[in-house]
């Protein structure tokens, strides 16, 4: 079975349509079923997604103004229970631990999630966890405005510049302490030479105040490489489900091309812990109530 996993989709508020090579992608007839994240913000599209798959479920996420959206849901595609949750509701967002105490509360196998608009896909206790992104590759507000490694490349030239200046200035220490100690050991010195040493500090000082100056601009001057974090990646998931095996295929637009990234998952089956979790005879989709693993029947 085929399962299209969207979501943040954000039109039109920060996109105005899916990428047209993504829409070339998603045509119908090839698609079972097709599971959002949340975040559509327009119900006209909810009615182009049912032209992809009629069999549509989504959640509600924090920017849809429909009551009727559930917060989350679990889906069993046996013998697999698949939970879905928008992830504004995870703190901190996207956080590994906090989305495998969803998924243990939930009594899942696999959880999908959103709200971060990056694409994740990762194995944690047994359990896989998927978030698709952000189709449209809209701006998310907590995502940085500078360049990660940018910024820890500049962090780690400003942490030896410091070092290096420290070891300057305890060089430069030992340095006046031994001239001092030459300079008390010399007998027979002039006035003259007693008064030159006041200028020659005070030259000394400028030279110094020169050097901070020229340090500091350097300092600007390297502010300015800092680069701007690249914006979100256009993305969507599809998940081939052969029974207890699940193919993820991740789509992502990067520089116009669309990149196709393969992951596989495959359930341990413990037959102990399927009698233990009562999949048997469980409706085919249920709507999750308050606490998390309340499967409501249909």
């Amino acid at each position: 079975m085929l399962v299209l996993v969207i979501g943040d989709l954000h039109i039109p508020f920060r996109a105005h349509d899916l990428p047209a090579k993504f829409k070339k992608l998603l045509v119908p007839g090839k698609i079972q079923q097709i599971i959002c994240t949340g975040n559509v913000c327009n119900t006209d599209y909810l009615h182009y997604l049912r032209t992809i798959a009629g069999d549509v479920h989504l959640v509600k996420g924090e920017y849809d103004d429909n009551p009727h959206f559930p917060s989350s849901l679990i889906l069993n595609h046996a013998p697999l229970r698949i939970g879905v949750l928008h992830g504004h509701q995870v703190v901190p967002a996207g956080d590994t631990q906090s989305l495998a105490a969803v998924a243990r509360a939930m009594d899942v196998d696999i959880l999908l999630t959103g709200h971060t608009h990056r694409f994740e896909a990762f194995e944690l206790e047994g359990r896989f966890f998927v978030n698709p992104g952000s189709a449209t590759g809209a701006w998310h507000p907590t995502w940085p405005l500078r360049d990660p490694a940018s910024v820890a490349a500049l962090a780690e030239k400003a942490a030896t510049k410091a070092s290096q200046a420290d070891a300057s200035g305890a060089d430069a220490k030992k340095s006046d302490k031994n001239a001092t100690e030459e300079a008390s050991t010399k007998k027979n010195k002039t006035d003259d030479a007693a008064k030159a040493k006041p200028t020659d500090a005070t030259a000394a000082e400028k030279d110094g105040a020169s050097a901070k100056q020229a340090d500091g601009a350097n300092e600007d001057d390297e502010e300015l490489h800092v680069k701007e974090a690249p914006a979100p990646i256009p993305s969507f998931a599809l998940l081939d489900i052969q029974g207890a095996v699940v193919v993820t295929y991740v789509y992502q637009l990067i520089d116009g091309d669309v990149k196709v990234e393969k992951i596989e998952y495959r359930k341990n089956l413990d037959s102990n812990a399927l009698l233990q979790r009562g999949t048997a005879g469980a409706p085919a989709v249920g709507a999750v109530g308050g606490a998390y693993g309340q499967q409501a029947s249909r």
